[in-house]
């Protein structure tokens, strides 16, 4: 079972940092575009080789899951799964790796190791939160993994440089997003896996033509969007008075999400209108700079990464218009938290969102965002409506545990096809 986070004795909310209303205040974040993290592979840990073991977040033993047999399950072992990505820090894919692990019933797939082939980004913190051990390295590090796994899942690497010629013995590849680079990273790897995972209908359609791909929509953890204070209490903290009507907006800073057109919306909107972006990236400084010029002593910026219903629920709406993606998890989680959304309709959207019923999608102009903010702002029953709505979508629909149980599914669904029944790595244990 999925245990209920402990609330920190203190400031019960952890943020990294913050900015509200417009006036800055420390520990970090202000005038540097990214957390100050050190890289593993660096200081000591060389490239290649594991954390080490002060620091190694397999130590933490993870519990049996309550969960109830499902179909396909091998006898004997569960498949050893190793992860390929290229980085590892708090973004969507990263935080998708996160979810999926903490539900795999681990008598039926486990991850067993994550290499991560970019040396630069490595967040030890993030690290800690994924409970198994991270690998630092490429060549060598994804050969290893290639013969010591049952099955490579992979993302966002190039696969076929490293191991086209020595294969595992199962190669799964997630394609995370519509955007064009996804396509191409596909081509990259297609002289090894055996199928790929689609997180939405549109990146199927987008990047997936001519795979064998199964499409596999993205699932949340609930227990990030836990709240430790009330809403009108995380307001106050941001500066927010009661009757302000506050666009959030949560996830990373960067160009293709967009942010920077919801600071021109609330431009565009009486002053009881205010933004409270939740994140971090490359555009942090930027947006900063952007929202003093545009929106000055209507914003705030926060850092968290955890007890993130603190946020969402001192939202009024939800604004998500990024050009393009996959399944957006911070949709999920605000779904989970019965907020209102405005929406473009890009990745999962449209087959999740119904337009006025669930969420408002909108063409993602500033003009549209402004225009669906004041609608909602008119018509409070009806954005409530719309909230709820989404909580029951996610609720029946967008938990991680439905997702894992798929993810289960469709590899030893894969395994039996390729090999029987049996273990073609059956001397592991």
């Amino acid at each position: 079972m999925n245990p209920v986070p402990s609330i920190p004795p203190d400031d019960k909310a952890r943020s990294w940092g913050s900015m509200v209303c417009g006036t800055p205040y420390p520990p970090y974040g202000i005038g540097s575009p990214y957390p100050p993290f050190p890289p593993y592979g660096q200081e000591g840990t060389p490239v290649g080789s594991t954390l080490p073991a002060e620091a190694r977040p397999d130590t933490i033993q993870t519990p049996l899951l309550d969960v109830e047999e499902t179909p396909g399950a091998s006898a004997g072992r569960p498949l050893r799964v190793i992860h390929v990505g290229p980085n590892l820090y708090r973004a969507g894919a990263e935080q998708w790796l996160i979810d999926l692990s903490r539900f795999l019933d681990p008598r039926r797939l486990q991850i067993v190791r994550n290499v991560v082939t970019n040396v630069s980004w490595a967040d030890p913190a993030f690290i800690a939160d994924m409970r198994i051990p991270v690998e630092i390295g490429q060549a060598e590090s994804v050969h290893r993994a290639a013969r010591e796994c049952d099955v490579l899942l992979s993302w966002g690497v190039g696969l076929n440089h490293w191991l086209s010629e020595e294969r595992p013995p199962l190669c799964v590849v997630v394609a995370h997003t519509e955007a064009a680079w996804s396509r191409g990273q596909l081509a990259e790897c297609s002289k090894v896996f055996d199928h790929v995972i689609a997180v939405s209908e549109s990146v199927k359609d987008a990047v997936c033509q001519g795979y064998p791909t199964t499409v596999i929509a993205n699932g949340a953890d609930a227990a990030r969007v836990a709240a430790s204070r009330p809403a009108h209490v995380v307001r106050q903290a941001h500066g927010f008075a009661p009757d302000d009507f506050v666009l959030g907006f949560v996830g990373r800073f960067a160009p293709e999400k967009r942010v920077g057109v919801l600071l021109e919306a609330v431009a565009r909107l009486p002053r009881r209108f205010k933004a409270l972006l939740v994140g971090w990236g490359p555009q942090r400084q930027t947006l900063m700079d952007m929202a003093n010029a545009l929106v000055p002593g209507r914003y705030a910026f926060a850092l968290a990464r955890e007890y993130l219903g603190d946020y969402y629920q001192s939202m009024d709406a939800v604004c998500l218009v990024s050009e393009s993606e996959g399944f957006s998890l911070a949709m999920l989680e605000a779904m989970m938290c019965a907020r209102p959304l405005i929406l473009t309709a890009v990745g999962s959207v449209p087959s999740v969102i119904k337009d006025r019923v669930n969420g408002v999608i909108v063409p993602g102009d500033p003009a549209s965002i402004s225009g669906a903010a004041e609608l909602l702002d008119r018509h409070p029953r009806w954005a409530r409506a719309l909230g709820a709505e989404a909580k029951a979508y996610a609720d029946e629909f967008g938990h991680a545990r439905r997702m894992a149980r798929q993810y289960e599914n469709l590899m030893h669904s894969l395994w039996c096809t390729k090999f029987g029944n049996g273990h073609a790595h059956g001397s592991k244990t």
